[in-house]
């Protein structure tokens, strides 16, 4: 463990937390499912902290989509296996860390267990190693990804069902205003509407209004 706590700049005074932040279900009952919940909301505001900081001149919607971008399951796998977190995290037997969240979920878990261990300081300085230049590349592009993007990948995330769109045409004689798209997750009962001159601009209206209804 000795060497996973050099890759991330931290050690640790409590082993079993540092274990337990890896340890996957299949494993063991003390897995890191808890921890991994509480290292999703420190990332999540960590992110939200920094993008204030930055004070870039970008509406609220752009700044939830990049924020999105930084704490997907892609962002946090890339992460994980930077750092090729799969060789410590413990599996069940006939469990593996291809194609899943495993790794990304484990890199949360141990930002969890590094807030607990340590303190939010402890936890921020190891997130500046992995997001410092994450956060600017991810600002200067404005936003990697649409909001129909970033609202899927907060779903999946959360092992969620997709959004569902539903269009309305109102003719041609709307203009920029002919169709209307509702965009719904039932999951959590909620929808937005978007107006647009077709119906791609339209449900990324929708999708956008929709993100910042989660924010």
């Amino acid at each position: 463990m000795s060497e996973l706590e050099k890759k991330i700049g931290y050690s640790f005074k409590d082993k079993k937390l540092l274990k337990t932040s890896l340890t996957h279900k299949s494993f063991s009952i003390n897995n890191n499912e808890r921890l991994e919940f509480l290292g999703d909301s420190i990332i999540n505001i960590y992110i939200s902290e920094k993008l204030f900081d930055f004070n870039i001149q970008l509406p609220e919607g752009k700044l939830t989509q990049i924020r999105a971008s930084l704490v997907s399951r892609n962002a946090l796998d890339d992460i994980a296996l930077s750092i090729n977190l799969e060789n410590f995290i413990y599996l069940g037997k006939g469990e593996t860390t291809d194609n899943n969240s495993i790794c990304g979920n484990a890199f949360e878990a141990l930002i969890g267990a590094i807030y607990k261990d340590g303190s939010k300081n402890s936890a921020y300085k190891v997130l500046d190693r992995f997001f410092d230049e994450r956060l600017k590349k991810q600002i200067e592009k404005g936003a990697s990804k649409d909001a129909k993007s970033s609202l899927q990948e907060i779903l999946q995330k959360q092992n969620m069902n997709l959004p569902v769109y539903k269009s309305k045409d109102f003719g041609p004689n709307k203009g920029n205003n002919r169709f209307e798209v509702i965009c719904e997750v039932p999951s959590l009962g909620i929808q937005s509407k978007g107006r647009g001159k077709n119906i791609k601009k339209a449900e990324l209206e929708a999708a956008k209004s929709l993100l910042e209804k989660l924010d």
